[in-house]
């Protein structure tokens, strides 16, 4: 059985992942594994084999591991179900590495600057829960007025939203962790009640803009005030960063994140700054002096 034989009975398999994940596995199959597998049977997919494919992908090393993933998924599970007799790849493969990768973030200073300039702007309330909760762009996007309990001033992640091909749909947060209840600062919440008197406190904080509406409309208003090119994503990178260089504890900031694993917290949005080095070498350096 060749891998194009067995892509829709693997197909198949997946439907119940979300329909932006299937569109990426489908897009990376058809673009970067059909041409180079398609026709290999699964048990001739060797280590060498994929080795060579991915050495063309050094420039793309992104790409490649994408594609990588959708292949080692369809090998796996073909070994699962007895098609092959085991995984030819599961010894593993070398992949190019990928590409440093530093997102641009904003401090606390500039978050208050940004806040203050989103007065009035009719995607405030939505930069507002982004930068103060760090929350992912499709959460915030889902969030509407009746998730905001401003009495006991929190607010409940439910639902995400998402852009797929041409339209919007709601899909469930990312993990499960990811369903989670969050505490609001009292600026916060003064500032929503304001906001939501003018909208009358129905449907979501975007009104009807879609995802793709949203993160233009913000990151063209972050160049407007001189805060430069920061995608909307960029805020939970900073919360996290802020949170650190505040003292917050690691654990919390991976909760209030809903990330199921701590290591994610800590590999991917952790970016300690200079101002937190230097307490630290403060802090050696005193425990040095008093030993």
């Amino acid at each position: 059985m060749t891998l194009d034989d067995f892509w829709p009975r693997w197909w198949a398999s997946c439907k119940m992942l979300r329909e932006s994940t299937l569109i990426g596995y489908e897009s990376a199959y058809r673009l970067h594994l059909r041409e180079t597998f398609g026709h290999v049977p699964l048990d001739a997919i060797t280590v060498e084999r994929v080795e060579s494919w991915a050495a063309a992908y050094a420039d793309r090393p992104g790409a490649c591991r994408k594609a990588w993933a959708v292949l080692r998924s369809m090998l796996r599970k073909a070994a699962k179900w007895g098609v092959i007799a085991y995984d030819p790849c599961s010894a593993g493969v070398g992949l190019p590495s990928p590409k440093p990768y530093e997102p641009k973030t904003i401090g606390i200073r500039d978050v208050k600057r940004m806040l203050r300039h989103f007065h009035g702007h009719r995607i405030e309330a939505y930069a507002i829960v982004s930068a103060v909760l760090g929350l992912r762009r499709g959460e915030a996007c889902g969030i509407e007025w009746e998730d905001i309990d401003l009495r006991k001033g929190q607010v409940r992640i439910r639902r995400s939203v998402q852009y797929v091909h041409g339209r919007t749909i709601t899909v469930q947060p990312k993990t499960r962790l990811s369903h989670r209840t969050l505490p609001l600062p009292r600026f916060v919440v003064e500032r929503l009640r304001q906001i939501r008197r003018t909208v009358h406190g129905r449907g979501r904080l975007t009104g009807t803009l879609t995802p793709l509406q949203v993160a233009r409309r913000f990151r063209s208003h972050m160049r407007l005030i001189g805060l430069g090119h920061i995608p909307p994503s960029n805020l939970r990178h900073s919360w996290a960063t802020n949170a650190l260089t505040a003292g917050v504890d690691l654990k919390v900031v991976s909760a209030m994140l809903g990330h199921s694993d701590i290591g994610t917290t800590a590999k991917y949005y952790l970016r300690p700054t200079w101002d937190v080095y230097r307490q630290a070498m403060k802090t050696i350096g005193a425990s040095i002096l008093n030993a």
